[in-house]
């Protein structure tokens, strides 16, 4: 059987990012004619994949959506519209292929999204490696658990490796570390992703995935996890594991404050993480109580303080406006925010103010993806008319980019 697997076109030029999720797919359907197409790659994406499909004529077509939108009020771009588009083209060409859906954002809104899509023919939610082989012989309709399979290694070999180097440090080449996260943070969509139970991948096939991608010339890597140091003694292990591979590297990752001292932020820096990224959400201690975060600000304040003494670049993202400590609140968080980048000093990398997009399974039920090219105001959480004008002005003082 031939089947293609797409990482869709998000709509507009962006950095791209290798699409891992289905280079471990591909492990999963061993036995037939896998190729993996990502249309980000090419100033064309459209002709590319009429183009393929005519070329390839693919049994079984399988885009896996990694995002529904930037979730960002101040780029509220959604990325559904081009993706309906690629849809419709691919059941025009082959009216007979199988269409399938998964990735990340369909398993957000995969009823959304099939009704939205009529041509598919049926999605995946979840991580579907365990089951795709079973799945597609069944020929299945409307949306399908997936089962995971953390011990299947992903297919490098069938992704175009050189597109992705030029964008190294926007987190374009990923190894899974960890799959799964237990937090319960109020705002989050992370359970309806990759479910509520914490798997951690075997360092050894960590390690090996840095060796087989470091051979083909990827000098810096993003740990996907939720977040690396699901506890301290995994986010030292992961570091140690680091520290003995035979290539030169730098890495960074998702990190949460708790543990993260002056002692390992140096075990860290000594394995070759340059960055981190810390997602306190809340800039207060009742802010961070209400986002469902056990630790509390002065942690935060330790972990960038420990982060910077070590030469590692720290990232803070922050939500200050929640409804429940008001306008007051608001102004602690920028504050709050602002005094840890200053904390960060040289190594603040970025310092962002954000609104909480409204997601499914969360306090914040009104959440809907979007098939226009904006995201409506209404699915944020937003200050109200009156304040909103002061959060505006705040983000603007305070909020820092150091990269781009």
């Amino acid at each position: 059987m031939n089947i293609l697997l797409v990482q869709p076109w998000l709509g507009r030029h962006q950095h791209p990012v290798m699409p891992l999720g289905l280079a471990v797919l591909a492990a999963g359907l061993a036995g037939n004619r896998v190729r993996i197409l990502d249309l980000n790659l090419y100033p064309d994406p459209f002709e590319v994949l009429e183009s393929e499909l005519a070329r390839f004529k693919p049994d079984v077509t399988g885009f896996s959506l990694r995002n529904c939108d930037t979730t960002s009020s101040q780029d509220p771009f959604s990325y559904l519209p081009a993706f309906q588009r690629q849809i419709k083209l691919t059941r025009k060409l082959f009216p007979a292929t199988g269409i399938i859906v998964g990735g990340a954002g369909f398993s957000i809104f995969p009823g959304e999204i099939l009704a939205g899509c009529p041509e598919i023919s049926f999605g995946i939610t979840g991580h579907g490696e365990g089951n795709i082989a079973d799945i597609i012989r069944s020929n299945g309709t409307g949306v399908i658990p997936g089962r995971s399979a953390l011990a299947l290694n992903p297919l490098f070999n069938l992704l175009d490796l050189p597109g992705y180097l030029p964008f190294q440090k926007n987190l374009s080449a990923g190894v899974e570390v960890n799959r799964g996260c237990r937090e319960k943070c109020r705002y989050c969509s992370y359970p309806a992703i990759s479910g509520s139970v914490l798997q951690e991948r075997p360092l050894r096939d960590v390690y090996q995935d840095i060796v087989t991608l470091s051979d083909t010339g990827v000098s810096h890597f993003f740990f996907v996890a939720p977040v690396l140091n699901s506890s301290r003694k995994r986010g030292l292990d992961v570091a140690d594991m680091a520290r003995v591979i035979p290539a030169e590297f730098t890495w960074e990752s998702y990190q949460t404050p708790e543990g993260f001292d002056m002692e390992y932020a140096g075990r860290l820096a000594g394995s070759g993480c340059t960055a981190v990224s810390f997602s306190p959400d809340g800039g207060t201690d009742e802010q961070l109580q209400l986002m469902g975060k056990r630790y509390r600000s002065s942690h935060v304040e330790k972990a960038v303080a420990a982060a910077h003494a070590n030469g590692i670049q720290v990232s803070l993202n922050l939500f200050p406006w929640h409804r429940e400590t008001g306008v007051k609140g608001m102004f602690m968080g920028f504050r709050n925010g602002s005094r840890w980048g200053r904390t960060a000093g040289s190594h603040l990398r970025r310092l962002r103010f954000s609104l909480i997009r409204r997601m499914p399974g969360t306090p914040y039920r009104e959440a809907q993806p979007s098939f226009s090219d904006g995201i409506p105001p209404g699915q944020f959480v937003r200050p109200s008319p009156a304040a909103m004008p002061a959060f505006l002005i705040l983000k603007r003082l305070f909020e820092r980019n150091m990269i781009q």
